[in-house]
């Protein structure tokens, strides 16, 4: 049998996602983001803030990104999505189980919903990157964090990432930041390993004990995303367990 070549990626992908999926991903409902102050970390060009706004959720953005103008974050929104989708299709087993060109084209709806909503609403996104956040303790009440932790670990790490910059100890760190700015419940997708027969992301467990130790409340639950393999497909969902926890 021949191995198959891993799906792997130098840096992260300016790769952004809709309502629609963050829902999926995250296993939420609309109704669980109504009136509350959500962070999204990192937000890509995804079109979740522009659109979670228009359900009355207070959402905040953020990603190194947002440095950029808007014209250069579309151009590199464009190049990224064609270069991730270049990949799935010369490797299937890592694409989505649907219509590729269909997955593209949502992608570039999505960047130009967030483009828009770049230009008009400049205050929703702040230029900063984990683990260090320009937030005050336990601003939001949600804090969401996908397709980053664990997902970009080292390619012998469980991950797709050509290097080490984002080892375990930076997602100590990171996820130390985001408990920090959050008030009540954290959620991270996606949870399982890359590149390798599916299973639980080797820096879960670490994770889990060591959100457990900072006074938070793990558990996995299943996720609805069609991206990823069926088994272990899972977002975790961390609660503060007391308005006295430490973070």
């Amino acid at each position: 049998m021949v191995e198959q070549a891993p799906f792997s990626l130098p840096s992260v992908a300016f790769f952004g996602r809709t309502l629609a999926e963050y829902l999926q991903c995250f296993c939420l409902d609309a109704k669980d983001l109504r009136g509350k102050r959500v962070l999204d970390c990192p937000g890509g060009p995804g079109s979740f803030a522009a659109e979670a706004a228009d359900l009355g959720c207070e959402v905040t953005a953020v990603d190194p990104a947002y440095e950029s103008s808007a014209d250069e974050l579309e151009q590199r929104g464009r190049t990224d999505i064609d270069a991730c989708i270049a990949q799935m299709r010369a490797k299937p087993w890592a694409a989505p189980p649907s219509d590729l060109d269909a997955y593209a084209a949502a992608k570039r709806a999505a960047l130009e919903r967030f483009i828009d909503d770049f230009r008009a609403n400049p205050s929703r996104y702040r230029a900063a990157s984990l683990p260090v956040l320009p937030f005050a303790d336990r601003q939001f009440d949600l804090v969401l964090s996908g397709h980053l932790l664990f997902l970009y670990a080292p390619l012998a790490e469980d991950g797709l990432l050509e290097g080490h910059r984002f080892d375990l100890a930076w997602h100590h760190e990171a996820l130390g930041e985001l408990a920090r700015v959050c008030s009540a419940e954290m959620r991270i997708y996606p949870t399982l390993a890359l590149n390798a027969a599916p299973r639980r992301h080797c820096y879960a467990s670490p994770i889990e004990a060591d959100l457990e130790a900072r006074g938070w409340c793990c558990s996995f639950l299943p996720s609805n995303y069609a991206q990823y393999a069926p088994s272990w497909n899972d977002c975790l969902v961390a609660r503060r367990l007391s308005v006295s926890a430490s973070t």
